[in-house]
């Protein structure tokens, strides 16, 4: 979901490893324990309330939360996928080069995702940029299964037989239901960017209005039905405007 360029992504992981702390999930913790709604004042449990700012800032925040339970959810589904897949008997029954790659990509990813899911982003790293660079690193990591998925879920190429293998486990594991509830997901999220800028917005004094023009202005033609895009991708358009790298130039 949204993605920006391969070359930034990998440097921005590199800074992550440089500055994310990666604590060790308790053995009581359960998958569907660590899914928390979206807009939930808990997302990030490193970061209080009372140092989130308002106005414009804290919609930034909350939409920080809701992308980062959105991949924290992806990246949950996908290791158990993989791990599913891996511990399918048919994932050996070919010994050859190609049927080796299938398993090693699937068992780094079973360990990327672990460490992806486990980082936590420090409290005195809460800026914008901050929290751009944390979420892209999630967002890489993820991004190594859904293209392995993609790859072998595609019409236009034919697949090898080593391929052809790991794309029956992955569909007998749920990988097309994952797939399914990734893109029903996304589109909520989209919709509760809208929600949450349609409260900001009615919240916004006249005063301060003139601070945000642009996005006044795309409220005023949201709120009359005059935009000509729907409501799903408004969030996207959205999430683009506030969930950026902001330059110091």
């Amino acid at each position: 979901m949204f993605k920006n360029n391969l070359l930034l992504a990998i440097g921005l992981l590199l800074l992550i490893q440089l500055t994310t702390c990666l604590p060790k999930p308790t053995s009581s913790e359960s998958e569907e324990d660590n899914i928390i709604p979206y807009g939930t004042s808990t997302a990030m449990s490193s970061v209080s309330e009372s140092a989130v700012p308002n106005g414009c800032k804290r919609l930034e925040a909350n939409v920080f939360k809701g992308h980062i339970n959105f991949l924290n959810f992806c990246l949950r589904r996908s290791n158990q996928i993989a791990k599913n897949v891996l511990a399918d008997p048919s994932m050996n029954r070919i010994e050859s080069q190609a049927m080796e790659y299938e398993r090693n990509t699937l068992t780094k990813y079973v360990k990327d995702s672990k460490q992806a899911l486990a980082m936590v982003l420090p409290a005195d790293k809460n800026g914008r940029n901050d929290r751009f660079f944390f979420a892209m690193g999630k967002d890489f990591v993820l991004e190594d299964f859904n293209g392995f998925y993609r790859r072998r879920a595609s019409t236009f190429e034919v697949l090898t037989p080593e391929q052809q293998v790991s794309w029956e486990a992955l569909k007998k594991h749920g990988a097309l239901e994952y797939n399914a509830e990734m893109k029903k997901r996304s589109k909520e999220f989209a919709s509760h960017i809208v929600d949450e800028f349609d409260n900001y917005m009615k919240t916004l004094p006249a005063a301060e209005r003139e601070k945000e023009k642009e996005l006044y202005e795309v409220w005023d033609k949201y709120t009359k039905n005059k935009l000509e895009f729907d409501k799903v991708e408004l969030g996207e358009k959205l999430f683009l405007e506030l969930f950026q790298y902001e330059s110091d130039k």
